[in-house]
Formats: structure tokens, C-alpha cells, sequence
């Protein structure tokens, strides 16, 4: 605000009142009366505000003296004409910075502090108290205050403030939750003040990390501590401030952590810089004298907390740091991770770090002020618009112009060329070749004296010079190496390659200052000097991350490479040739070796290898491993196994041994003989020992050859032959039982056709009959024999009526004994099963050949049949048929031969005609098939007993007439349901179909249903799954309907927990059906109506 300004005490314009400010006016009182409303309604009152605000002024005592005499006369004058300086104060105030007591007086360190330059230079001051640290600033921005305490630097500040320096340090920390778990910054939540300098400062150094913004340091504090946040970064005095006050827990300093310039400045309006200058001069002069308010601050820190001292100055330096507090420096758009600058004014990269590192040792503002090129900043730095450049390389002629630091950073330039283009080692290989350089590249200067050749591509900088070879229009650029790799790793086509380091100049990076500010450069030595290794660490690890070494050179060892790798690769060929040759051989040689020792040690056998030696005789060389185990006797070196085993041999087959070895000794032919050999602990053993003779390399005759074991060979062999014998007997014995009752039966009926009284012809066709009977049985059993050897005998299972099946047996028994004059007698245990679930055919065949043989073996008396059931421990109960006769019995040598096949062909005297030989047999497999037995017991001359046993399958037997006469067939396979369901309809039932288990299921719960018909193997729900589920649904209370499974699968057992009433195997007869349907209580509806018609008649 200018002088003029202050005539109005409210710092308005006046100006004419418009006609409608009546009505404004009125408009006006509305609105303030509706406030006051609001307010009395409110439930807690505002705090009250002071009638005034006032400086506490420092102690007439204090040690500190600060007298006018550091000011010109043209400086006094300046400051006696000044008007009354208002300082804007923000509430709440940075404490400890600044305080505002509830009487109206304003305190802390920077209040102190201004209160002593009152004094000293006389000002006249008067706080202007805004409501919040924005308004304050906005105050300044709009002139309706002239200064503001405890402020930082910024490039947007800059536009209407001139900084003085740093007033006193500003040490930043990082503040984290009591004990909470360490996040990493990079991705970190922060709580920053709103318009505070850290939040700049965090956008630079962590992008990745979100930023809450909030009104004051106690809610940033709170933000943390209710796990809003997981950092807060801020002034530390302010954050311990506010840490000490109620309501702030949880919350401890985790590390120091230094932002902006370090220290906190005093801003001065823009039109006002004479004054920011004047106080510089006492604030150099307080620095080093510590105020009591800022002495007990940093005494009252905790232990583990210590703020570093500021750099001590000489006054020489001093006096350059009042005369600038803030330093102007320059920055490129673009040019990233070294010293970039962009859009909204945020300086990064490596020269952004250190230049941060000097500003924060000396207090200084800086204002970096940003250009599109180095040689635009370069041209600012000489017409003197900017004081410092933070990043340049040193070259003999920059070093006319500008005065340097001392380098700070030290890389390599690398030589950069597209990835489908040739391989370049260094300048010189670039001779007659386009090179693209920035257009303040310090190689420019280089290539020009040295290389004269190489054509130069001007570029706008480092990024477009790499474009052009990217685009093909250069050869190659250098770059140092952080911005060569970033270009690289960043280029989308993969056309760049770093391909040689250029070593003509080293990248050294300094700060750089013009003629003018060369005063500047001493103490930036100083600063860098003082950087702890830890920081410099620290910053190039953070900028200069990237790292791609170049290849080697290896163009410019061309020649001598290619001869060198060519030889190189011949002779590793070669070697590699040989020895994957050798590895073969050693290989294959090794795996034959262990073949054959595996071979030899695991064979039953005894291998042996024999030399001819000079004497003509044998001599062994070779016993496979194992020889002692399988021949049982120690074999001695040097002798044959013949000659180790002939006392144990038979003399025949030892002068046989000896013959047929002396004939192929003679002829060569190949020796073989087989020896009966009596192995010691395991009686008789027959061997087979054969041999080959060959030629050794040396010329010596060898014989290689084996001792096998032949014995079981030998007992199959001698077995065939019996049993071809005795199928030879049998066959001679049925070829001639067959002509017999043939021929009988030939006569027979020949004599029936012959007029003669019916007594004879009656007696003519019994003796027909018995002899047609007789031939049934033997070609029965020799069918049965042929179905047995190659395992074609099958048990087919059904439901049938016990009791008549026993007594058909009983019938035909009865017709053969009294034939032949025999007593026949039938006895029935009493409680037998009405119906049973077995296969009636097989059983009847097993029946009539014991019955058979009880009447033929029975010269005089009786012959007897008892059925019973009997109780199986381990089998639940089992169907008897004992059958006993009165016949001649069998002696105890026949009894154990009598169930080997062709047992009955063995020439004896006591076989009866018509006797194969093979009934026994078929009948203990056939009973065996069915999981029963068939055993004799005889004496000879007491007659004989056989007993047939065969298990009884639990059914749920008949029951009374089912109400439901509906049956519904369950078959996944259509044809089989639909074959089944037209036999049963034609029977008179109502059919139903379902091709699974659920669809049956389904139809089972409607109810009407008196029979299901289903398959077991079946997709979806099977058949097993859909009797378990009918269980079920018994006991709910719905009546079950009588089942019938019809499978292919062998019938289930009792340990499958299935309940039904009978099996059929498949194919399925209709009659067999029927019956099994009749024997279960569902009487099909025909057979029914027939019975009761017949019944009528």
C-alpha cells in the first residue's frame, strides 16, 4: 500500500454512493440482523476477541544490544519517514514462531525478534490480526499489511514479497504414530497445513504420495494419530508446540527431515525491498547472539532430538548475505533428474537437492526462475538476470565467462547410437560421421579443435539431439550418462544404445556464477564442503539411479577379436568333439558293462566264459555273481561248471556231459546238454547248460555260455504229456461209451417197430430211454469239459420255487433208481425258503451228476436225497443236497483222484460204462462258481455221501397281493426299456418308463407303482443309489413295490445293503420273468385271469 493509502484509515477508496445504495443498505441491516439471530441461537457462544492487539515488548535488561549505528544516514532517513508498519498476524499464529495471548498481546521468537529491531532502528509497528495464516498473507498480497513474520520462501511468494534472510533456523521433522509400523515415503499418506511449503516439497521428492491438507498443525497431529494419515511433515518448534498441548497423543518425531530453505524469513510488500534490506543488516547482526525465547525452545526439545548450529560466518560473508538474502537461479523446462523445472513453478533433480542444501546452511531465499534451454539460462546469467547456475559442466571457454564451485557431481559421458546402426568406441571411430550436440554442449569446443571431421548436428538440447539419432538424421550424440540411460530406458522403439564412454572431458557439474556474483562462489565451497557424506549419499542415490554401462569396444579390436574368438572357437569344437565323443564311448561302455553285471547277477541262471589256454584245455575266466545261491555249491576258479558239479550228477548224464563236450570241442558246434543235478538241501533239480565258441582278439578260442534252471520246464513237459495221455484214454473211452448206448438205443427202437406184446415194447423204450440218457450225460461232460478249459462257464442267477424244483430232481432221481431196482427216498427239512435267487440250471446239473453216479456206483438198495439248509459261520446260511447210496464206496486212493479231470480213464476195472471221466470235476467248478462246495465221504464197500452246498441269497420273499398293479421299467438304454416295457404291457401291466434313477424316482413318489424293473449301471443316478433312495421312502411310510434288477453285472451281494426281490441277468427270457414275477406274488394279469378261468371250469 503507498503512503497515500493511509489517509484512509480503513485502506478503502471512497467513492460516490450509486442510487441504489438505499436499497443496499436496507439489504444490508437484513442480513446483519439475521447473523446476530444465528448467533444468540447458537448452543456454545465465540470466543471472545480482545479489544486490542499489542507487541509484547523485551526486557529493558536484556543482554542483547542492537544499536542504530549498523545503518547509513540514508537508511536512517529512509526508515524516519516511513509510516507505522502493519504486521499481520494469522489466528491462530505459528506457535512458538508467534502467540496471541487472550488480553491481546503478541509474543514468540519472531515477535522477540522484531521487537529488538523496533527498538534499535526505531520502527514503529502495529499488528494487523487476520483470521487465518492465508488472510494474512492475502493481506500483504492487497497492501492492507506491510510485513509478515515467519514466512517461507517460494517462487509464487516472490511475486509481491521481497524475502529478508532466514530469521532463524526452521529445522523440519517427521512426525508418525507412537510405535507405528514404518511406510515407506515414497507411497506414503502425508498431513500437511494448507499453503505450507512442505507440501511442495513432498510433490517433488515422493509423486507417488497422497497429500491431506488441513487447516492447522493440531489437526495435521490428529490426522495422524487417528490413522488419517500416516506421516505429518512440518516446522518442528510448531508440531512440538502443538504436540504439548491436550488432545495431541499418539504421536512421536520420527526423524529430522529438513525442506525448503531451513529457515524462516521475514516478507516485506514488494514496493518495500529498501526495507527488507535494512533489517537484513540486523538480523546478520542478532544471528549470532541466540534470543532467549528461541534458547529455551531449543533447550526444552527432547534428548534424542538435536538441531544442528548454523554455519558460523565471517563478516565478509555476512555483510554478501545481507545485501542478498534471496538468490536468483535458473532451471530448464525438460531437463529431468538434473536441474528441471515445470509448469507450476516446482524446481527438481539433483541440482534442485543441492541447491536446497546451500540455501538451508545460509538462510538465503531462492527464486528459480525457469528458461526452455541451457543457453537461454546461460545468456540470463550474463546479462545478470539470475545470480547462479546450479548445474553446468566446466569448459575453458565457460571459464571466461562465469566462476565455478567446486564439482559436486562427477559422471561419464557415453556415446549414444541407434540400436540397428554401426558400433562406435569412442571420437575417433566418428570421423567422417554426423555427431548431434546441444548447442551448449562443452564438447562442442572439443570435437571443433581435435576432430574437425566429424560433421556437428546442431540440437536444441540433450533430448532432441538423441532424437535425431532415434530418427536417423545423426550417427551418434553424447549425453552424460544419467540423461543417456533415462533416454534409452524411456525410448518406446528400442532405437537407442549406449555404446562407448567418451573420456575427452570429464562431466563434472558445478555451480556457476556470473562476473557480477563470483562472491557468491567462497561460500558455496564452504556449504558443499560441509554436506555430510550421509546427504551426498543420500541425493545421488536418489537421482542418479539409472545405470547402463557401455559395451565393449569391440569394433576397434575387430581384427584381432576375430582371429582371436575364430581359433578360440575352433579349438572348442575340437575339444568339445572329443570329449563328447569320449563321454559317448565312456558312457555306452559303462552302461553295457552294468547292463550285463545286472543282467548276469539278476538272470536265474549261472553265466561262465571259457579260454582255451596253450595246453588245449579249458580254464574258467568268468562266474556270474549269484552262482553259489543257485547251484547251492561253491564253484573253484579255474575248472568248468561241469567239473565243479559232476558229483552231483548222474554217472549216465556225466559220460554225457563229457561226449557231447569233446564233439564240440572238435567241431565248434555249439555244446548243449540237459543234467538231472542234485542241488545240496533241495533234492533233485534239473539243469540245461548251454555254450558258443568265438575268437578273441588275441587268437584264442573262447566259450561263453549259461547254466539254467530247467526243472519246472521239465515237470510242465512230463505234466502235458499225462494229460495228453489221458485225454487220449478218455477220448478212446467216450468214443467207445458212445457207440455203446448209441448202439442200444439203434436196437431199441428197432424193436419197437416189430409187432410184439406191449410188455416188451415197453420194456424196448425204457432201454431207449436210458440209453438216450446215458449219451446226453457223456456229451454233457465233454462240452462241459471243452466250456471249462477255456473259462466259458457262466452262473445266471433268477428267482424260482424251491420246493417243485426239488421235487422235479426227486422225479428223475426216482426214475433211475427204480430202472435199475434201487430204493429212492426224498427227505425235506422242514422251514426251507419258498423262493430262492440262485442259478436252477447249473444246480440241477450238479444235482443229476451226483444223483447219477450215486445209481450207477449202486449195484443193490437205496439211494437217498436230503435238502436242507445249513448255518455258515462266516457265510450266513447255505442250500445242502446230500446225497447217499448203498453202493460198493471208493478206497481212499481213488477218493483223492475222483475231482481231477479224466480221473475216470484211467483203464481200472471199477469205472462203470458210460463214465467220462469229467463229472466230478465240472461239478466242483460249476459249485465253486456259484460259492459253494461239493465234497465225498466214502469207505469202501459202505457206500458213499456227497454233499453239495451252495449259498442262499436273502431275498425279501413273497408277500400278500400288492393294491398298485402299475410296474415301471428304469433303463438307460432305450431299446432294452422299450423292449421291456412292450413284453410286460403284453402281459396285461401298466407300464411305465424312466431312463434313470431321479426320473424313477420322481414317479415312485406319485405313488401306484406295485413293481419296478431297473438296471443297475446307469448315468446319472444308478440303480444302487435309486434301492437305497426306495428305502428311504419306506420309511418315511410309502409302501415299497416289489424290485426286480435285471443287470449284466454279476448279481449284488449282501454287503452292497441292497433290498429287492429278485435278479435276472440279462438277456432276460419272458417266461424266466414271468415265473420269477409269479414266484415273488405279482402274478401278471393273463396268467391270472387263466388261472381263475381254469379254477371256473
Amino acid at each position: 500500500m503507498e503512503d497515500s493509502d493511509r489517509c484512509n484509515p480503513t485502506g478503502l477508496v471512497l467513492r460516490p454512493a450509486p442510487a441504489w445504495a438505499p436499497w443496499r443498505a436496507r439489504l444490508a441491516g437484513l442480513l446483519q440482523a439475521a447473523l446476530v439471530i444465528s448467533m444468540l441461537a447458537a448452543l456454545e457462544p465465540a470466543p471472545a476477541q480482545p479489544a486490542s492487539y499489542h507487541f509484547r515488548l523485551p526486557s529493558l535488561t536484556s543482554p542483547i544490544k542492537l544499536g542504530p549505528q549498523v545503518l547509513s544516514p540514508e537508511e536512517q532517513a529512509y526508515l524516519a519517514a516511513l509510516p507505522e508498519i502493519r504486521v499481520a498476524i494469522g489466528v491462530p499464529p505459528p506457535s512458538p514462531y508467534q502467540t496471541v495471548s487472550s488480553d491481546g498481546e503478541i509474543g514468540g521468537i519472531h515477535s522477540e525478534m522484531l521487537m529488538y529491531l523496533m527498538r534499535a532502528f526505531g520502527l514503529r509497528v502495529k499488528p494487523v490480526v487476520v483470521p487465518s495464516w492465508g488472510a494474512a498473507l492475502d493481506a500483504v498480497r492487497r497492501h492492507e499489511a506491510d510485513l509478515i513474520m515467519t514466512v517461507g520462501v517460494t517462487n509464487e511468494r516472490m511475486s509481491y514479497l521481497e524475502f529478508t534472510l532466514g530469521v532463524t533456523p526452521w529445522p523440519g521433522a517427521l512426525f508418525a504414530r507412537t510405535e507405528g509400523r514404518p511406510v515407506p515415503l515414497e507411497h506414503a499418506r502425508f498431513a500437511i497445513e494448507r499453503d505450507y511449503m512442505a507440501i511442495d516439497f513432498v510433490r517433488r521428492q515422493y509423486p507417488d504420495a497422497s497429500i491431506l491438507t488441513v487447516d492447522n498443525t493440531g489437526d495435521a497431529l490428529a490426522a495422524v494419530a487417528n490413522d488419517k494419515a500416516d506421516y505429518y511433515l512440518g516446522a518442528l518448534f510448531e508440531a512440538v508446540d502443538w504436540w504439548s498441548k491436550p488432545g495431541v497423543q499418539g504421536v512421536e518425531v520420527r526423524q529430522l527431515m529438513n525442506y525448503g530453505t531451513g529457515y524462516y524469513h521475514f516478507g516485506v510488500r514488494k514496493d518495500w525491498a529498501r526495507l527488507a534490506l535494512i533489517l537484513n543488516k540486523g538480523i546478520s547482526a542478532l544471528r549470532d547472539t541466540p534470543l532467549p525465547q528461541w534458547q529455551a525452545k531449543v533447550q526444552s526439545l527432547p534428548a534424542n532430538i538435536k538441531v544442528s548450529a548454523p554455519l558460523p560466518l565471517s563478516p565478509e560473508e555476512q555483510t554478501l548475505l545481507v545485501g542478498h538474502p534471496t538468490w536468483r537461479m535458473g532451471a530448464v523446462r525438460g531437463l529431468t533428474l538434473l536441474n528441471d523445472i515445470n509448469d507450476k513453478g516446482l524446481h527438481s533433480g539433483i541440482a534442485a537437492e543441492y541447491a536446497e542444501q546451500v540455501a538451508r546452511r545460509l538462510g538465503v531465499g531462492l527464486q528459480v526462475l525457469a528458461y526452455d534451454s541451457v543457453g537461454a539460462m546461460l545468456d540470463a546469467l550474463r546479462r545478470g538476470d539470475i545470480d547462479l547456475v546450479p548445474f553446468l559442466t566446466r569448459t575453458p571457454e565457460r571459464e571466461k565467462e562465469f566462476v565455478f564451485s567446486t564439482a559436486y557431481v562427477e559422471m561419464p559421458y557415453l556415446l549414444v547410437s541407434g540400436t540397428d546402426g554401426r558400433y562406435y568406441w569412442d571420437l575417433n571411430s566418428l570421423r567422417g560421421h554426423k555427431l548431434a550436440l546441444a548447442a551448449q554442449h562443452p564438447l562442442r569446443e572439443v570435437v571443433a579443435r581435435k576432430y574437425p571431421d566429424i560433421q556437428i548436428v546442431d540440437a536444441r538440447d540433450g533430448a532432441a539431439a538423441m532424437d535425431a539419432v532415434a530418427r536417423g538424421d545423426a550417427d551418434a550424440a553424447v549425453e552424460i550418462k544419467l540423461f543417456a540411460n533415462l533416454r534409452i530406458n524411456s525410448d518406446p522403439g528400442n532405437r537407442l544404445r549406449a555404446v562407448a564412454a567418451v573420456d575427452a572431458l570429464p562431466a563434472q557439474f558445478h555451480f556457476a556464477a556470473s562476473q557480477q556474483s563470483r562472491a557468491m562462489i567462497p561460500i558455496i565451497n564452504r556449504v558443499l564442503a560441509e554436506i555430510p557424506a550421509a546427504d551426498n549419499e543420500r541425493m545421488l542415490r536418489r537421482w542418479i539411479a539409472v545405470d547402463l554401462d557401455p559395451p565393449f569396444p569391440w569394433r576397434r579390436y575387430l581384427p584381432a577379436v576375430s582371429v582371436g574368438v575364430a581359433a578360440l572357437f575352433g579349438v572348442a569344437l575340437l575339444s568339445l568333439w572329443w570329449m563328447r565323443r569320449l563321454s559317448r564311448e565312456v558312457a555306452q561302455r559303462r552302461v553295457s558293462e552294468e547292463n550285463l553285471e545286472d543282467i548276469g547277477n539278476n538272470l536265474p541262471c549261472v553265466a561262465f566264459r571259457y579260454v582255451v589256454d596253450d595246453t588245449g584245455h579249458l580254464r574258467s575266466t568268468y562266474f556270474s555273481a549269484g552262482s553259489e545261491a543257485f547251484l547251492g555249491v561253491a564253484l573253484q576258479p579255474g575248472k568248468t561248471v561241469l567239473s565243479n558239479l559232476e558229483a552231483y550228477m548222474n554217472p549216465e548224464d556225466v559220460a554225457a556231459a563229457r561226449e557231447a563236450g569233446r564233439r564240440s570241442f572238435r567241431s565248434g558246434e555249439p555244446f548243449s546238454v540237459t543234467y538231472c543235478y542234485l542241488r545240496p538241501g533241495d533234492g533233485r533239480r534239473w539243469m540245461h547248460c548251454q555254450a558258443v565258441r568265438r575268437s578273441a582278439a588275441d587268437g584264442r578260442s573262447t566259450w561263453t555260455g549259461y547254466v539254467v534252471d530247467v526243472t519246472a520246464e521239465r515237470d510242465l513237459q512230463a505234466q502235458l504229456t499225462e494229460e495228453a495221455r489221458k485225454r487220449n484214454l478218455m477220448l478212446a473211452s467216450a468214443s467207445h461209451e458212445l457207440r455203446a448206448p448209441a448202439h442200444t438205443a439203434l436196437l431199441a427202437l428197432q424193436a419197437l417197430q416189430s409187432d410184439g406184446p406191449p410188455e416188451a415194447r415197453a420194456r424196448a423204450l425204457s432201454v431207449a430211454q436210458d440209453a438216450m440218457h446215458t449219451l446226453k450225460q457223456l456229451l454233457g461232460d465233454v462240452l462241459d469239459a471243452a466250456q471249462l478249459n477255456h473259462g466259458e462257464l457262466h452262473i445266471r442267477p433268477r428267482v424260482f420255487a424251491l420246493r417243485p424244483w426239488i421235487d422235479q430232481l426227486a422225479d428223475s432221481a426216482r426214475q433211475w433208481a427204480e430202472r435199475k431196482g434201487l430204493a429212492f427216498e426224498l427227505i425235506v427239512d422242514p422251514g426251507l425258503p419258498k423262493v430262492v435267487m440262485m442259478d436252477p440250471l447249473r444246480m440241477r446239473q450238479v444235482a443229476d451228476n451226483l444223483l447219477s453216479n450215486a445209481v450207477k456206483y449202486t449195484d443193490r438198495g437205496w439211494v437217498r436225497l436230503h435238502v436242507g439248509a445249513v448255518a455258515k459261520p462266516d457265510a450266513g446260511a447255505a442250500l445242502a443236497l446230500m446225497i447217499s447210496d448203498s453202493g460198493r464206496g471208493i478206497t481212499p486212493a481213488q477218493l483223492e483222484k475222483v475231482f481231477t479231470p479224466f480221473a475216470g480213464a484211467d483203464g481200472q476195472a471199477t469205472v462203470p460204462e458210460g463214465s467220462s471221466g469229467l463229472g466230478l470235476s465240472i461239478c466242483r467248478h460249476l459249485s465253486s462258481l456259484m460259492g459253494g462246495s461239493v465234497e465225498l465221504r466214502s469207505e469202501l464197500g459202505q457206500g458213499t455221501m456227497a454233499v453239495f452246498e451252495v449259498p442262499l441269497r436273502s431275498l425279501a420273499g413273497a408277500r400278500a397281493e400288492s393294491v398298485s398293479q402299475g410296474v415301471l421299467v428304469c433303463d438307460d438304454d432305450d431299446v432294452s426299456r422299450l423292449l421291456m416295457a412292450q413284453m410286460l404291457a403284453a402281459q396285461g401291466f401298466v407300464v411305465a418308463e424312466a431312463r434313470d434313477g431321479s426320473e424313477a424316482l420322481v414317479r415312485l413318489r406319485k405313488g401306484g407303482i406295485g413293481l419296478l424293473v431297473t438296471d443297475l449301471r446307469m448315468g446319472g443316478m444308478d440303480g444302487s443309489e435309486l434301492l437305497h433312495a426306495v428305502a428311504k421312502l419306506e420309511e418315511l411310510g410309502q409302501p415299497r413295490p416289489r424290485i426286480v434288477v435285471c443287470s449284466g453285472e454279476g448279481a449284488p451281494t449282501d454287503e452292497d445293503g441292497l433290498v429287492f426281490d429278485a435278479y435276472l441277468g440279462k438277456p432276460v427270457e419272458m417266461d424266466v420273468l414271468l415265473d420269477t414275477l409269479s414266484a415273488i406274488g405279482f402274478e401278471p394279469p393273463l396268467r391270472r385271469r387263466a388261472t381263475v378261468g381254469t379254477a371256473d371250469e
